[in-house]
């Protein structure tokens, strides 16, 4: 009787609630147009090719390649927490098989490390993307400023008309700087203005290595250029680096019989959060307001806190242990990282 008089309530009460769009489920009956054969339901059960029709709106498509390529739905915002603030905690998720309501790791890997560089590029390129001017302190702490090599104004065949040398710019400067000097015996390249001679880097008594020369005069020719390309081989490394952390990780945990698929997902998940950390550091120094730029700092200090987390709570060894193997994993890391970035520096010059 009660039960009754609950369904009579509730069906007159339905009608006062408003109903909530409900999405339509995509669902297709005809044939593939790859291999012709029939299908009914949103892939095709031979080939697997998906059913749906592009004949339609260009944004309707891009939207839904963006939403399939990032899955910035309810599963990004799931992994991202957990990631933050539960150490460990997505690798284990990962393990017992539930991975339907997170984010796959290195789809989530890409899309930080991409958003991350985008914002890395925005913020610290040069002023100017011309560069028409380079600026040097000498010795008394005055600045100088030098013509740069390219001058895109300036007409080929005005390079030879030009009378002016760099030992006129360096009386009329007084400039007497023991970092950078002037070599003229060395060839100028060609198309190059005359004032560009070409410059010797030394430190101490030593020339530095051709190398790094050549990385020098990259930057002055062109240094949106040279930032481009060195986040460009700074991300390719840091792929080469992931696996090498996770093989670090075996060797250091070879007794705990942990797959190495869980070590890569423990090198995934942390390299992630250092980007979601470059991030949020690029975001508030975008906001321009100088007196967040120290919080911006700050942040990166979660970096050691979180890897030394997540080997604690992963790992389970007691806290000694685990910060013996923290100090031990972060030195050889820090190597490792020095040395992709030297290498990603070095093969710009090679190039």
């Amino acid at each position: 009787m009660q039960a009754n008089i609950i369904k009579q309530q509730g069906s007159k009460l339905k009608k006062y609630i408003k109903k909530l769009p409900v999405r339509k489920q995509f669902h297709f009956t005809g044939f593939c147009s790859n291999c012709e054969h029939p299908v009914d339901g949103k892939y095709c059960t031979n080939c697997g090719q998906s059913a749906k029709d592009f004949h339609r709106p260009f944004f309707s498509v891009v939207s839904e390649s963006l939403g399939d390529a990032l899955s910035l739905d309810n599963k990004f915002f799931h992994t991202i927490v957990p990631l933050f603030a539960q150490p460990g905690y997505l690798t284990k998720e990962f393990m017992r098989g539930r991975r339907a309501r997170y984010t796959p790791p290195f789809r989530l890997y890409l899309f930080l490390t991409f958003f991350a560089f985008l914002l890395l590029l925005h913020n610290h390129k040069p002023e100017t993307e011309s560069e028409k001017n380079l600026t040097f302190k000498n010795n008394d702490g005055k600045e100088v400023q030098f013509l740069s090599f390219i001058d895109e104004g300036l007409d080929e065949d005005l390079v030879d008309a030009d009378s002016l040398s760099a030992d006129s710019l360096l009386k009329g400067s007084d400039l007497k700087n023991k970092l950078i000097t002037f070599n003229k015996d060395i060839d100028s390249v060609s198309k190059r203005d005359s004032l560009a001679v070409p410059i010797t880097v030394k430190s101490g008594n030593k020339v530095i290595s051709s190398e790094v020369k050549k990385l020098v005069d990259l930057w002055l020719l062109n240094p949106v250029l040279f930032i481009d390309n060195a986040f460009k081989k700074l991300s390719q490394t840091l792929l080469l680096v992931l696996p090498m952390f996770a093989l670090f990780l075996a060797l250091f945990y070879i007794r705990r019989k942990h797959y190495l698929l869980e070590h890569l997902l423990i090198s995934l998940n942390f390299h992630s959060f250092i980007f979601v950390i470059v991030i949020l550091s690029e975001l508030l120094i975008l906001t321009g307001i100088k007196a967040i730029y120290p919080f911006a700092f700050y942040l990166y200090f979660l970096i050691p806190l979180q890897l030394f987390l997540t080997l604690k709570f992963y790992y389970k060894q007691s806290w000694f242990k685990t910060f013996i193997k923290f100090l031990m994993l972060s030195f050889f890391y820090n190597i490792i990282l020095i040395s992709g970035l030297g290498y990603s520096l070095l093969s710009l010059a090679v190039e």
